[in-house]
């Protein structure tokens, strides 16, 4: 795109400006009794202090008595008007405005405040007019000169924006931002040739400034004159051989070409010039990081592309980060742990970094050791961010540090704001912690306040009831909770075994052995292959029960009474 700078029409107050009102308020001394000049010098005085802490009501007030003692005062007018403009109270501002610029036609400040209030108002012409009498009374006063031209191209009158800019050069000479403003005007005028031209005059201007030319060269690309884009181009490696941008510009233009062989070649130029800036290739990177899942050439160039970026820049935090992501997408999460903890290494500020650490860690790693030390480490820097303490109590659960797990969940429960997903995993979270430590009535709590975050949660539903038949206590209310969750996910293995071993826990056996058969031919578990072997030991299938229990055995884990169970033999209530 074509960089065009418009300076705009709104001023500023300084200062100055300050200085000015408070000079040209005194002079309404004249043929006010002494006691009145002192409270107008009071309030004025007083009224400026209170607009410049921000306490616009009160400021207000002040000139409000000012105009009450000289109705005159084009300061005060000026100072109101700058109040009202603050507010947004453009009609009030734009009448106090016009009639401080009136009474002092010659006073630049005035002016620029009327121009301002026109402004707001979209009175565009009206502007451009104070602006053509500023000039008069200011005819080298270039910024005033731009100021007319922004009107003018805000109100749609680009033939006379396009002879002020031109008025610009004749009298102050040429200059970059007039003739980019001057080719912005030509562009909409649709008058390319003359655009060209400016073009062509601008880069005469300085010959070994590459800027320029490229900015003639999307010109061409733009309207479809490929050949001469093609020649300018060749023109600025002539100039600037060793310009990583004018590179970046060439891949531009055989990506517009549908070049993509010399397109990626002029990129990869571009990535091994040190000179180019990291955020310039991590923002090429960033682009690559879609299109890799599109085409394997694109995940090809990526992977090189993020190895120069690499050589040349390894202390660069960022560069490592978008180089994890890529391994991250490619399923490589030990390199991509190593890559987002150099990037932490070198900065460790970046919460983005420190939690896609902690992302792979638990749920493609497991290590809850390491997870645990960084999640730690998170929460020290980052204290009132909910996530690392989430992360951290769920290692600790893990770990089977449930107390530690219940203080880092319960503490950072704190710092969750509109975020009903992540509520949802810390009360769940703390269920599990307290059943653990079996204080049942806080994990039920918790639970119970995770249902009231998302009623319909399968895995809460599930993990809820389960909690309940182990304790053989509600469960009307575990029956109730698990059928709905088999409702959400009907080829849950592990909440069929629930709704099962509920019923079993009920006593209803026929009823279970209906719905942990179910769960038990859909894969080998140890706890389901007990539960089933349970349940048909019930049914007076006594063989069949030691198999499923032998089966649960061969699993692994199990209930502390399994071993019990198959040297007997027997099912001991």
């Amino acid at each position: 795109m074509l960089p065009v700078l418009v300076v705009s029409a709104v001023a500023c107050k300084t200062k100055k400006q300050t200085t000015v009102s408070t000079q040209e308020a005194k002079s309404t001394e004249k043929g006010i009794s002494e006691k009145d000049q002192i409270a107008f010098a009071y309030n004025f005085v007083e009224g400026c202090k209170e607009r410049m802490r921000g306490n616009i009501e009160i400021a207000e007030g002040r000139f409000k008595e000012c105009l009450k003692i000289d109705p005159s005062s084009a300061a005060v007018k000026y100072e109101l008007g700058n109040v009202y403009r603050f507010n947004g109270l453009y009609d009030n501002a734009l009448k106090f405005g016009k009639e401080c610029a009136n009474d002092d036609p010659k006073n630049e400040w005035y002016q620029l405040l009327y121009i301002e209030c026109l402004h707001n108002k979209r009175q565009f012409s009206q502007a451009a007019d104070i602006y053509a009498r500023l000039i008069k009374n200011y005819p080298n006063r270039a910024d005033f000169y731009e100021g007319l031209a922004a009107e003018y191209m805000y109100g749609g009158n680009y033939e006379k924006a396009y002879k002020t800019y031109d008025d610009i050069e004749k009298k102050f000479g040429q200059n970059e931002a007039f003739t980019l403003n001057k080719i912005k005007i030509l562009r909409q005028l649709k008058k390319n040739s003359e655009a060209e031209v400016e073009f062509k005059k601008l880069i005469q201007s300085n010959k070994t400034e590459a800027r320029y030319y490229t900015y003639l060269a999307e010109f061409y690309q733009e309207t479809n004159q490929n050949d001469k884009a093609m020649d300018t181009y060749k023109e600025i490696l002539k100039v600037d051989p060793k310009n990583p941008m004018v590179h970046l510009a060439l891949a531009d233009y055989y990506k517009s070409q549908n070049d993509k062989e010399n397109f990626y070649k002029e990129v990869k130029m571009a990535f091994e010039n040190p000179d180019l800036d990291v955020d310039t290739k991590v923002k090429i990177l960033s682009s690559y990081y879609e299109l890799s899942d599109v085409n394997p050439t694109y995940k090809q160039q990526a992977s090189e592309l993020c190895n120069i970026a690499l050589n040349l820049h390894p202390q660069s935090a960022d560069v490592h980060s978008i180089y994890a992501d890529f391994l991250l997408k490619d399923k490589k999460f030990e390199e991509a742990r190593s890559e987002y903890a150099q990037s932490m290494a070198i900065d460790k500020s970046r919460f983005a970094v420190w939690n896609q650490l902690m992302y792979v860690e638990s749920e493609f790693l497991h290590d809850y050791k390491s997870l645990e030390a960084h999640s730690s480490e998170a929460m020290e820097l980052f204290p009132n961010n909910a996530l690392p303490y989430y992360f951290n109590g769920f290692a600790n659960i893990q770990l089977q540090r449930y107390s530690t797990a219940i203080q880092s969940l319960e503490d950072g429960i704190e710092f969750i704001y509109n975020n009903n997903p992540l509520l949802l995993e810390f009360y769940t979270n703390l269920g599990n912690a307290y059943n653990a430590v079996k204080n049942y009535p806080k994990s039920d709590q918790a639970y119970d306040d995770a249902l009231k975050v998302n009623p319909d949660d399968a895995a809460t539903l599930n993990n809820y009831a389960y909690f309940l038949s182990l304790r053989k206590e509600k469960l009307e209310k575990a029956e109730k909770f698990s059928r709905r969750s088999n409702e959400l996910a009907p080829n849950n293995r592990s909440f069929i075994d629930t709704y099962g071993w509920i019923l079993y826990q009920q006593g209803k056996y026929k009823e279970a052995e209906e719905w942990l058969g179910r769960a038990a031919k859909m894969g080998s578990k140890s706890s389901i292959s007990e539960h089933y072997g349970d349940v048909l030991y019930k049914l007076d299938r006594k063989e069949e029960a030691l198999k499923y229990w032998l089966d649960a055995k061969s699993a692994g884990g199990g209930s502390e009474f399994l071993d019990k169970k198959i040297a007997d033999k027997k099912l001991n209530d």
